[in-house]
């Protein structure tokens, strides 16, 4: 009777190249080393490159990788991109044996290689996939999500140099959008007083009114995470204006108070559609 290992030793080079047997010229290295490129034979979660369960980046719009969304073919950083040698790990946190390079009795997985292939070349930002990935973020995700920006205005201008009230204002978005940044216009402090934010019937001030130019594009820090506004649904703010006119600006000029809303977004349609 045949057993599986005599099928294997007749075609060792085949068998090691599937993985089902141990690949014994490495050169010097160890079987966990880093095969030159940044990537640990072991399984490491830190790693932000590859496809879910492989250390995938949960903050990538699209099922991207960080570094393919900003870095335009730069080299991944930080323990992606440093080869380890396996006299620098520590054993018992990283095992010898990758699951490719798996023992005799105990066959590799037969999809695993491919694993590895599709990892690789997403690490590699040069690679054709690591490209395509930048034009088309949403290439393997049935949800298309990008960041937009939504923006409301009240019915009429301010008169500079005029304090008066702004009566509530409203809009709606074409698509679905979960805002993360919320920005203001107003040109100084003391401008344009908020007192009201909905977002979907949620008033999102929960304290009590707040001063326009904290969520003016000159600040810093300010992040928000208010809830999904779909098609369906309205942004709603209120306020008033002060009176107050900024150096630079005329008395009895208008001026067009505008709220932006930035953050991820459904290409078209409400969310799901």
């Amino acid at each position: 009777m045949v057993t599986s290992q005599e099928l294997l030793l007749r075609e060792p080079a085949l068998a090691m190249l599937m993985g089902a047997l141990p690949q014994g010229n490495n050169f010097g290295f160890g079987d966990d080393y880093g095969y030159g490129f940044g990537l640990s034979s072991a399984f490491d979660p830190s790693m932000n490159v590859g496809l879910p369960g492989f250390g995938y980046d949960h903050y990538g719009f699209g099922a991207l990788p960080a570094q393919y969304a900003y870095g335009f073919g730069a080299v991944p950083a930080g323990p992606a991109s440093t080869p380890r040698l396996a006299s620098h790990m520590h054993p018992a946190l990283h095992p010898a044996a990758h699951p490719a390079v798996a023992h005799p009795s105990h066959p590799a997985h037969p999809h695993h290689a491919a694993h590895a292939a599709v990892r690789w070349e997403l690490a590699n930002p040069s690679s054709t996939a690591a490209r395509t990935l930048l034009l088309d973020p949403n290439r393997d995700s049935t949800v298309k999500v990008e960041r937009y920006s939504f923006s409301f205005s009240p019915a009429a201008n301010l008169v500079l140099g005029t304090a008066s009230n702004i009566p509530t204002f409203t809009q709606q978005p074409s698509t679905s959008i979960k805002g993360q940044r919320v920005l203001m216009n107003a040109p100084s402090v003391g401008f344009v007083l908020i007192s009201t934010l909905q977002i979907a019937n949620v008033n999102v001030l929960v304290g009590g009114t707040e001063d326009a130019f904290t969520y003016s594009p000159l600040a810093m820090g300010v992040m928000l995470d208010l809830p999904r506004l779909d098609p369906q649904n309205r942004a709603t703010a209120a306020g008033a204006y002060t009176g107050v006119l900024p150096p630079g600006f005329t008395a009895g000029n208008s001026f067009q108070l505008i709220i932006s809303l930035q953050g991820p977004a459904t290409l078209a349609g409400g969310y799901g559609q």
